[in-house]
């Protein structure tokens, strides 16, 4: 009878401890998961604003303007042989340099 005792103790404890690193494994898992979908949140809104100044970039006409996009909007400002484009969307805002294009005549 004393023995009976022991073994339930022992898979009881057994259980428990396999029980644990399931729980530490299902942990790191949803972490990783979590982790994944802010990564590709981030690079989903980075690359539409990417888009959104060359966007800007191509219709610049003028030394300064802004556009208004569904995602966000553009200002956009002309210096010497650079074009400034700023991407305001989702509370952030981002700049982008590029080298104006020359007239063709």
């Amino acid at each position: 009878m004393l023995l009976k005792k022991q073994v339930r103790g022992g898979v009881l404890l057994y259980a428990l401890f396999m029980a644990g690193i399931f729980t530490l494994l299902l942990h790191v898992y949803l972490e990783r998961v979590v982790a994944s979908s802010r990564q590709n949140q981030a690079q989903m809104t980075s690359s539409q604003s990417r888009l959104m100044a060359e966007i800007t970039m191509d219709l610049a006409d003028k030394e300064a303007g802004a556009f208004s996009f569904s995602q966000g909007t553009t200002t956009y400002e002309v210096k010497d042989k650079q074009v400034i484009v700023r991407v305001a969307s989702k509370g952030q805002i981002k700049t982008y340099r590029y080298v104006k294009k020359q007239e063709k005549k």
